[in-house]
């Protein structure tokens, strides 16, 4: 998946989690977190999101500090180096 289909497809995934908001005003470094776009509690839904889209469980290695900080970091993270 390239970066670019990965930042769609994490927005994707975080339109179901947070349907209320609208992803399209925020760019893809905005701290998610902490402009509290989702919450400690949603980041549980958007691993099962972003797994599915990937068709590969999250490891805890890619369980590190940042790794939810915004869309391009989730990207890159999740979906774009599960692919290496």
């Amino acid at each position: 998946m390239s970066p670019g289909q990965a930042r769609l497809a994490v927005r994707a995934c975080l339109q179901v989690v947070r349907p209320e908001f609208e992803l399209d005003q925020i760019a893809d470094d905005t701290p998610l977190l902490q402009e509290r776009v989702i919450t400690s509690f949603q980041v549980l839904d958007l691993i099962v999101h972003l797994e599915h889209v990937s068709g590969r469980p999250v490891v805890r290695e890619q369980l590190t500090p940042g790794s939810f900080r915004d869309i391009a970091t989730i990207a890159r993270v999740f979906l774009v180096e599960v692919e290496s």
